[in-house]
């Protein structure tokens, strides 16, 4: 296997476990000095955060009470992969407790050394987010 498809893999796994909420495999995935930056503009978590546990604390409370219970997905429509990092585009979709859908669509780089993933870099349609939390 190559590199890439190892690395492609990881990203995989990481929204798996992101979904299922599945800290342990998450740690596995990532190191423990983890950073998420998310676009200055976004309606929840805008910057770098460091710290995997900091990170995932983050990332699985995010839809907080926003989304109804069991509603959200994860679609990936795009995985690029190569040597040193994976680019992904996701749609995220969710009933929101205010009967509203939540449809919007993220891209993620994935930096992975090592085979864990070093550095998580975000962009979303901040201002539809934001419209949409309020």
């Amino acid at each position: 296997m190559s590199a890439a498809e190892e690395n492609e893999g990881i990203a995989r796994a990481f929204f798996e476990a992101l979904g299922r909420g599945d800290r342990a495999r998450l740690s596995e995935l990532c190191s423990e000095q983890l950073e998420w930056t998310v676009p200055r503009g976004a309606a929840l978590h805008a910057g770098t955060h460091r710290g995997a546990q900091h990170v995932f604390d983050l990332m699985l409370s995010a839809a907080g009470d926003a989304f109804v219970p069991g509603s959200q997905r994860l679609e990936l429509d795009l995985v690029v992969a190569n040597r040193d990092a994976v680019f992904a585009e996701a749609r995220v979709l969710a009933k929101g407790t205010n009967d509203r859908a939540y449809e919007n669509v993220y891209f993620f780089v994935f930096e992975i050394e090592d085979g864990v993933i070093r550095k998580l870099r975000e962009h979303v349609d901040t201002r539809y987010a934001a419209e949409f939390f309020g």
